[in-house]
């Protein structure tokens, strides 16, 4: 009898370890999705200012070219 509790007391201690890691690794699932998210956003935030900066950098250069043929 005192042989079968322990086997339960392992198994069922064992099934708790087992779940508190599957809710941390949840944890840091959700975590690394979240920082993706972020990312993906910020990159996106970036390429629309890297975008609308050579926008400004080829006006500024057909200005240039303008003026020198001008002048």
């Amino acid at each position: 009898m005192l042989l079968l509790f322990a086997h339960l007391v392992l198994t069922v201690g064992s099934l708790g370890v087992l779940v508190l890691c599957a809710l941390r690794l949840w944890g840091k699932v959700r975590a690394t999705r979240n920082a993706a998210t972020d990312l993906k956003d910020h990159a996106a935030e970036l390429a629309t200012k890297a975008a609308e900066l050579a926008g400004r950098l080829e006006s500024a250069q057909v200005a240039d070219r303008l003026a020198s043929r001008a002048g």
